[in-house]
């Protein structure tokens, strides 16, 4: 079952709250709002990604993500999954049109907490650069209550809590 705005905004309302900061304008019927962060690390052609502040950009002058071009980039929210929910991610829509592809290896297993989300962003265009900065709106997670409680959660298991910035694979 997935849960509605009025659910989602209790938790968000919660300790810990299932998203801090909360804005009550990112809650949509069945789904939350993720807006792009401060930190990212861009895919280098020898293979090392670099590390990069968005910090700088804004709306009106956003960094340029050029055509194909994969990054990583973190959520300006951090995330606290209830142990009873499980969460996935999905692009917005109108970022879809516009040209940009979301890895689908988003995720969130019950206990997930006190991390902002990393994201693989793609410029699927050829032709065009599309611009990102914080606070854009790039995808949303929806959360599924879980028929029982898991014996262990991501809290016990999971090597990508507490991240407090973009992170590359950790095995």
């Amino acid at each position: 079952m997935i849960l509605t705005d009025h659910e989602l905004n209790q938790l968000c309302q919660g300790n810990p709250p299932l998203v801090e900061p909360f804005d009550p304008s990112l809650i949509n019927p069945a789904s939350v709002d993720i807006r792009i962060g401060t930190s990212g690390l861009i895919e280098q052609e020898d293979g090392d990604p670099i590390p990069i502040d968005f910090s700088p950009y804004d709306a009106n002058s956003p960094y340029m993500v050029e055509p194909q071009m994969w990054l990583l980039v973190a959520s300006l929210e951090i995330f606290h999954i209830p142990e009873f929910t499980a969460g996935e991610v999905r692009l917005k829509s109108s970022r879809a049109r516009e040209g940009f592809d979301l890895s689908l290896a988003l995720w969130l297993d019950p206990g997930w907490q006190g991390s902002h989300l990393t994201m693989a962003l793609r410029n699927a265009t050829r032709f065009r650069r599309l611009g990102i900065y914080p606070g854009l709106k790039i995808a949303q997670v929806i959360l599924h209550r879980l028929s029982n409680r898991p014996h262990r959660s991501y809290a016990e298991t999971g090597r990508y809590n507490f991240d407090r910035q973009v992170q590359g694979s950790k095995g």
